[in-house]
């Protein structure tokens, strides 16, 4: 039951992490716009590939910090730190990005799995954000990661980031050709909105739980 958990906590997590805009989500965009849906799918196949070690990477590293009490209070800190600066990160990207930017010649030059694979291991961004969402689920009790339990969570995670840009791809192309103001912008706003609204929340209950029980 609790590797069950760990799949569907790992998925959504991903999910929702994978949808804001960035510039992998562009490239696979480009990508389908170009070469077809078979070339997307052996794109992400390499995006997800390197995620899957990574969070195994990021999973222990934040499974260490719990293992030393003292740091545990600083690994709390650390995670709401982490959730205001991936959704500060979101902003950098131009609201009015459509991926036109982007070679064709480049896409081509190499296979769309090769891409993925490369892209992914310089997108140094997801390090703090994996690092940050693990010690936070991890704290919060909300998966357990003793064991083989772990990979059911990173096997969703890596399904959640696949079902993510997919569904990036195929609904937002239609809306930037259609409407492509609202599209961006709503990418662009709401799901940093999100983040920083559960960074708010655990800046609350980290409060409650270190100093409002002292007083």
């Amino acid at each position: 039951m609790k590797s069950l958990k760990n799949l569907g906590v790992g998925f959504l997590v991903s999910l929702v992490g994978s949808l804001p805009m960035g510039y992998i989500n562009i490239v696979a965009l480009k990508i389908f716009d170009t070469q077809g849906l078979p070339s997307l799918i052996s794109f992400l196949l390499g995006v997800v590939t390197i995620e899957f070690f990574l969070i195994l990477l990021t999973l222990k590293g934040a499974q260490w910090l719990l293992d030393h009490e003292k740091l545990v209070k600083a690994a709390e800190l650390l995670s709401i730190v982490f959730i205001v600066l991936i959704a500060l990160s979101f902003y950098a990207e131009p609201a009015n990005s459509s991926g036109s930017n982007i070679s064709n010649h480049f896409l081509v030059a190499y296979p769309p799995l090769v891409l993925g694979l490369f892209l992914n291991t310089i997108n140094f961004i997801q390090i703090p954000f994996w690092t940050g969402w693990n010690v936070y689920l991890i704290n919060a009790e909300l998966i357990h990661v003793k064991g083989k339990r772990k990979y059911a969570y990173v096997t969703g995670t890596s399904a959640g980031t696949f079902s993510g840009i997919m569904v990036f791809v195929l609904f937002f192309q239609q809306l930037f050709q259609k409407a492509s103001g609202f599209s961006s912008q709503l990418a662009y706003h709401f799901f940093p909105a999100i983040m920083l609204l559960l960074a708010v929340f655990q800046a609350f209950k980290f409060y409650k739980k270190h100093y409002k029980t002292q007083g």
